[in-house]
């Protein structure tokens, strides 16, 4: 069901060091790139330009022409609003304490940025430019959303748990003024009925027949009908980013705007969305500044390790401006960049805690459970708002015939004893489907991410690692029917 494309590097000239050595002053802007970054919602990178032959993406397709398109970028959390705080940051949430799905957005409990973190949008205003969200914040912090965005602020709405939605558009930014946006278009949820979306589009939908189902989910119809669904929502996606391409052209601001493509975690399978698998963890990621053409090669694939959260520090490299030393965040194009690894992690999910942090090698995956007392699937909010149609949710069927012992020892991990540790080597071992860890002939790899991770501990400080506090509980207590809460935590 896949091909892989052709690879083709070149490297960066050394405009990229005359632009970074540029400095700019308070207001002044008229001369900088545009920045636009498009958001895409819990959607893998299934693309035509990533070589699934099943959804043809042409416009995506044309950016990644234009621009840089990363293989094995991956985002810091599978789960919007810790990896949203990350972006926005350029800063693991486990350091920011901004770590938990949703939280601190309630009287009585509220999550404050450490001393000296700064978000993305106030440094580009600090620098002259017009700044505004059209798509979501989801930050897990207090902030002053007037003082991130120039642009649509007023026009929010009451704050609530999952943060105002956006506005603004870059038709909204004074004459002679640079601008950082952030828009957000259709993505890897796939309410609706998509089929009949795509046939008015003249698009054709992917059918479940046609899909390759993953050795870590049986092959059964509800799960068929999500990998189609998932595949039918790029074609969406790929509509709507089209859409604004050619409008950003028509109004003459493509040749100085920097646009970055992303996804904020993989998609929306069971296994994949707010866990740290593979799955769950890579994005598609693509670069194009078509007024940069010596910085951002176009055609160029790169195939090293890449974090989404590099988003952030790349694009104010790219814009001439300074990367903060608070960020954990790195310039992409910066001829030193370099990942040995990628660094994840999940802890609550909106009604479920856990502690599962993750590090992604250029071959193996390592992934350390630290709470072994509850399953991996622990009734979840996904599984919840299942529960009215259980026969048609690929979530509750696989469960179901997971308790009637119809499923191999993969399929059945999620919903059984946990163990504490999982290896798998994505080279042979795509799917994650066969752990490695007890195997003597992976002790020297096992033994070499153990440690990377425990650095990775000791650095970041771990918020995770510390009890969470009666408010942090009653945040969730308070927002959950009393039977989704089956943490041990709460009693469950």
């Amino acid at each position: 069901m896949t091909k892989r494309l052709g690879l083709r590097h070149r490297v960066p000239s050394l405009a990229l060091a005359a632009l970074l050595a540029a400095t700019v002053t308070a207001g002044e802007s008229t001369d900088r790139p545009n920045v636009l970054w498009i958001d895409i919602d819990d959607q893998s990178p299934w693309y035509s330009s990533y070589g699934h032959d099943l959804a043809e993406t042409p416009n995506i397709d044309a950016l990644a022409n234009e621009g840089v398109l990363f293989e094995r970028a991956y985002a810091p959390t599978p789960v919007c609003s810790p990896t949203r705080s990350s972006l926005i940051t350029g800063s693991y949430a486990i350091r920011i304490g901004a770590h938990d799905h949703r939280s601190g957005r309630v009287p009585g409990y509220r999550i404050s940025l450490p001393e000296g973190v700064v978000t993305v949008p106030e440094l580009f205003r600090r620098a002259g430019y017009e700044t505004y969200n059209a798509g979501k914040d989801d930050f897990n912090f207090t902030y002053d959303r007037a003082a991130l965005y120039s642009i649509g602020a007023s026009q929010q709405s009451a704050a609530s748990w999952k943060g105002p939605r956006g506005a603004g558009h870059w038709r909204d930014v004074p004459p002679g003024k640079s601008f950082f946006g952030q828009m957000k278009v259709a993505g890897g949820k796939g309410g609706g009925n998509i089929d009949a979306e795509l046939r008015e589009l003249g698009l054709t939908p992917v059918a479940p027949e046609d899909v390759r189902v993953p050795a870590q989910y049986p092959d059964i119809p509800q799960v068929r009908h999500h990998i189609a669904t998932h595949y039918n929502t790029m074609l969406r996606t790929d509509h709507e980013v089209g859409k604004h391409v050619a409008q950003l052209k028509a109004d003459g601001l493509w040749e100085n705007t920097v646009v970055v493509l992303f996804s904020d975690h993989g998609s929306d399978l069971p296994r994949s969305k707010e866990f740290t698998y593979a799955e769950g963890l890579q994005i598609p990621l693509i670069f194009v500044a078509p007024g940069l053409p010596d910085t951002v090669v176009p055609g160029t694939r790169r195939t090293d390790l890449v974090s989404l959260m590099d988003v952030a520090a790349t694009s104010l490299a790219l814009a001439g401006l300074d990367v903060p030393r608070f960020m954990d965040a790195k310039n992409v194009f910066d001829p030193g960049y370099r990942r040995d690894y990628v660094f994840a992690s999940a802890d609550r999910m909106s009604n479920v805690i856990d502690r599962v942090r993750s590090v992604m090698g250029p071959r193996f995956h390592y992934i350390r459970n630290f709470m072994l007392d509850r399953p991996l699937m622990n009734w979840g909010h996904r599984e919840m708002l299942s529960l009215p149609d259980p026969g048609a949710s690929s979530f509750l069927t696989i469960r179901r015939l997971a308790e009637q012992g119809k499923l191999t020892t993969a399929q059945a991990a999620p919903y059984g004893p946990r163990v504490a540790e999982e290896l798998y080597d994505l080279e042979n071992d795509p799917d994650e489907a066969v752990n490695l860890a007890e195997d003597p002939a992976y002790s020297a790899v096992l033994d070499e991410m153990r440690h990377a991770l425990a650095v990775w501990i000791e650095d970041t400080d771990d918020k995770g690692q510390y009890p969470r506090s009666r408010a942090a509980l009653d945040e969730v207590t308070e927002r959950y029917p009393a039977k989704w809460l089956r943490s041990p935590e709460f009693g469950g």
